[in-house]
């Protein structure tokens, strides 16, 4: 057996289709024997708090050892996944091609689309993951200054903490009724394209729904920069959402 892995990751494609996917006991068994390699080598600790919470609850356990965490807390750990990935693509050196074959965010991904599937989604986070209706309708002159005035006020907060389960101090992004694409209709110019190297000499800024309607001030700057430079810059139309917000839920569909 080789100690680590120094070969470029083998990404498997997630089996979501099969019933072994989508079988409790399965995935507790697959669960317990992925921690157990996690436990064994506790690089990842400084990523997410999945490990930290990991292996606070191992070490409070009776046997000190996986097999004395209650399979019930394994959803605690499963809730600070964030699927971004570091884990599999720069710290864990059990990845296939190592026969551990350690994929933690597939297999978080696994536990959270089994839970939404028994479970499905609150309120919350069905509203908050929504992001392209959510933001267009919030966004719109005049309901933006309203939002954003209604999330600076402490009573506003106190209430949406008490019915969506938001905490009253989370900090909420602003909204802007002049979107990035607004913002920078009246910057585009037909300034002549001039290829480098190998390169059309063009550049297309993606938006994303972040970046159109919470933060348009550094798509402006972005747009602006390379102007400045005589670079040829337009703006993709139209964004959606990537479907990040749904997939950290687990709604797979």
């Amino acid at each position: 057996m080789r100690e680590g892995s120094v070969d470029a990751p083998t990404r498997h494609p997630i089996a979501w289709k099969s019933e072994a996917f989508w079988d409790k006991d399965s995935l507790n068994d697959e669960l317990e024997r992925v921690f157990d390699v996690c436990h064994g080598c506790r690089r990842c600790v400084s990523l997410c708090d999945a490990f930290p919470t990991l292996f606070d609850l191992i070490d409070e356990s009776e046997t000190l050892e996986v097999d004395g965490v209650d399979k019930a807390d394994y959803g605690k750990v499963v809730d600070q996944c964030y699927l971004c990935d570091l884990c599999y693509l720069t710290k864990c050196p059990y990845v296939p091609p190592h026969e551990f074959n350690v994929d933690f965010p597939h297999l978080m991904l696994r536990a959270k689309a089994q839970r939404f599937k028994d479970d499905g989604a609150s309120v919350r986070d069905k509203t908050l993951t929504s992001t392209d209706r959510l933001l267009s309708s919030t966004s719109i002159p005049l309901v933006d200054i309203t939002v954003n005035a209604l999330n600076n006020s402490s009573l506003f907060r106190k209430a949406l903490s008490a019915t969506l389960d938001i905490h009253h101090e989370a900090p909420l992004p602003k909204l802007h009724s002049k979107t990035l694409r607004k913002r920078v209709k009246p910057l585009l110019t037909n300034l002549p394209a001039q290829a480098v190297g190998e390169t059309t000499g063009k550049v297309a800024l993606y938006a994303t729904c972040y970046g159109n309607y919470n933060s348009p001030a550094i798509g402006e700057d972005f747009v602006k920069v390379f102007q400045h430079n005589d670079i040829h810059i337009d703006i993709v139309p139209k964004e959606k959402c990537c479907g990040m917000p749904k997939l950290e839920l687990g709604d797979l569909e």
